[in-house]
């Protein structure tokens, strides 16, 4: 969700990238539905990063069934905030969920 989160907002870094991709592999190398989700958002990345980031977040939800709406619309709230350069609004919500 974090990739997914950060595409919404801006490109992704090559770093963020190779470990959005080392971390998918790691979690559910045997899920051929999530390397397929995978899969896209990498190839979508490039061509529409805010498209895949969507995409990609509506795919984790849906699987996962774990973050209510409710969730998803504060964690897009906190990162549409007007916070100062240096700080990441996903500091301020490590300690939760």
């Amino acid at each position: 969700m974090t990739a997914a989160f950060k595409a919404k907002q801006r490109p992704l870094t090559e770093g963020e990238i190779d470990a959005f991709t080392a971390r998918a592999e790691e979690l559910v190398p045997d899920d051929a539905v999530v390397q397929q989700a995978v899969a896209s958002f990498l190839a979508d990345l490039p061509i529409d990063y805010v498209a895949a980031g969507q995409a990609l977040l509506d795919f984790t939800c849906a699987w996962s069934k774990i973050p209510t709406q409710d969730e998803i619309r504060r964690a897009e709230t906190l990162l549409t905030e007007d916070l100062p350069s240096s700080f990441d609004a996903w500091q301020r919500e490590a300690g939760h969920g």
